[in-house]
């Protein structure tokens, strides 16, 4: 008797340890999940006035991300896109990631295919997902606006809205938003054909206004028209936030846009890049009703993607626009006034941690996700930003969180370093002492981006400038820089078909100065240019 009772007691007590057991293994699983915390890899904190924040890979080894988006408020899915022309779910729970639908007409390079994506916000009443993307139709480049219908965690019958959208190699856009009342915005580049943005009978250059279903608005701005506002060269950002769409644009060489789009607004390129304020502007906006940015950037620093913040989470940001910015290799805090139509302050929250950012999103709880964009552009090269590191970095793609840090995590992590922007003694300009500092200077500022440090050049992108009859040609290189230059180049025996921006913002002593520079640098060794051959030009291009 007292054996059986033995028995069952030791079996009671082994039944009660395992539901411990069990009960114990189970809450640390569902902390895992609510923390989201267990498949990241964690790498250090900022610290703000009042807010300690995390900043964690979430996703890695990705190609070329381009748009980051959520399907409703409470979803647990970041779904994302890659130029390569796929669509991706990542759980932001378990890290797991889903392709829903890889594109098998969308034509790729490192500066188009798989471009524009939304997922409608109210995606269980409307079921839809929104891509626009470049295709190869009789040997041109053109691009196509195409609806999905999501159903059961799959994309199919695919809808075309718009098709044969003039295209190129660059500027052909492109970003999607969708407003509360059920209507599409798609930015469009323009296409490299600078004064179709101020043409309304084509769609180049311009934000469109699109029913769900791809017909026209009747309350468009026009009249049987999609075109909602123009005058745009490459708009690469839009948010819809306090009743405003604000978008964020690339300028030329000077003025980078951030802009709030109205109905029927001209946005002034290529009349005007910024505000009115060069003399060539002035005259133009006495006969032409221009709206003006709220924001510039000069140097430029290629904004991308663009995310409202209006969560409580990190109070010190709440009503900002967070800027994504490639060429700037930073993520910007843009602190909106109370009424949402002007800029009070800026704030460089992240600069040269990540690298090029291409997209950011702020999600339903405060959390900030982007991606960066780092083996799309210039693989192995920025030495002027990264001195001594190079771009892509291990791992790369990535989409990266940032939020507010629990206490093991405020205990745990290093604090960021911050990394100024590289002076001009640690970059690796090419060093000639025949040339000027203040040449070599606006260089730094305005060409190296492109050209390289030490005029290489960036291959398929753009040309070298090192011993070529175009530095050489001394006429020839003023109207380039001056005027700009765009259309299918060879150089070496290779081609390029990419924009030279217009640089006659410059002063003649600026110009001369730079172009002094690049005569004598890289090689090439060829006499200076003055400022009396600068004026001249000028002079000529202004009688013509």
């Amino acid at each position: 008797m007292n054996l059986k009772l033995n028995i069952i007691s030791c079996a009671q007590i082994f039944c009660v340890f395992l539901l411990i057991v069990l009960s114990f293994s189970c809450s640390e699983n569902k902390k895992k999940i609510v923390g989201v915390t267990s498949y990241q890899t964690h790498l250090f904190k900022k610290t703000l006035e009042n807010s300690q924040l995390a900043v964690s890979v979430v996703a890695s080894d990705l190609e070329y991300p381009w748009d980051l988006c959520w399907g409703n408020s409470e979803s647990d899915k970041l779904w994302f896109t890659e130029i390569k022309g796929t669509v991706n779910q990542l759980d932001i729970t378990t890290g797991e990631i889903k392709t829903l639908l890889s594109l098998d007409d969308v034509l790729v390079k490192k500066s188009y295919g798989l471009l524009g994506f939304a997922v409608h916000p109210d995606i269980e009443e409307n079921p839809y997902v929104f891509l626009h993307y470049t295709y190869l139709d009789d040997d041109k480049i053109n691009s196509k606006l195409v609806r999905y219908s999501y159903k059961n965690g799959t994309l199919d019958n695919p809808k075309i809205l718009l098709k044969q959208i003039p295209g190129t190699t660059y500027h052909n856009g492109s970003r999607i938003v969708i407003s509360s009342d059920n209507k599409l915005y798609l930015s469009l580049g323009d296409a490299g054909k600078k004064r179709l943005a101020q043409n309304t009978n084509e769609i180049n250059g311009k934000i469109l206004r699109l029913n769900l279903d791809g017909s026209i608005p009747k309350d468009n701005p026009i009249k049987d028209s999609p075109v909602y506002s123009w005058g745009h060269r490459n708009v690469q950002g839009l948010v819809m936030a306090n009743g405003r769409l604000y978008s964020s644009e690339h300028g030329e060489a000077n003025d980078d846009e951030l802009s709030i789009i109205e109905a029927h607004g001209n946005y002034g390129w290529p009349d005007v890049t910024g505000f009115c304020n060069e003399p060539y502007e002035k005259d133009y906006c006495k006969d032409s009703v221009i709206r003006e940015p709220i924001h510039v950037w000069t140097p430029t620093i290629a904004p991308a993607g663009i995310a409202y913040y209006g969560s409580e989470a990190i109070p010190e940001w709440q009503n900002s626009i967070l800027v994504s910015s490639l060429k700037g290799v930073s993520l910007r805090v843009l602190k909106l006034s109370s009424d949402g139509t002007e800029i009070e302050n800026e704030m460089v929250a992240f600069n040269r941690q990540f690298g090029r950012i291409r997209d950011v999103i702020t999600a339903p709880n405060g959390d900030i996700y982007l991606c960066t964009s780092n083996k799309d552009w210039h693989p192995k090269a920025n030495p002027e930003f990264y001195s001594p590191e190079k771009l892509p970095f291990k791992n790369d793609d990535k989409i990266i969180r940032i939020h507010q840090a629990n206490e093991d995590l405020r205990n745990s992590l290093v604090e960021m370093i911050v990394k100024e922007t590289p002076s001009q003694e640690e970059t690796s300009i090419a060093n000639n002492s025949t040339a000027s500092d203040e040449g070599m200077a606006i260089y730094q500022k305005y060409c190296a981006s492109c050209h390289k440090a030490n005029g290489s050049g960036s291959e398929g992108f753009f040309p070298p400038i090192t011993k070529i009859e175009g530095v050489a040609d001394r006429g020839r290189l003023i109207k380039s820089v001056v005027s700009g230059l765009s259309g299918p180049l060879e150089v070496r025996g290779k081609s390029y078909n990419q924009e030279m921006p217009s640089f006659k913002f410059l002063s003649d002593k600026e110009l001369a100065d730079v172009l002094t520079y690049v005569r004598a640098s890289f090689g090439n060794g060829h006499p200076g240019i003055s400022e009396q051959e600068i004026l001249e030009y000028r002079t000529l291009i202004e009688k013509e």
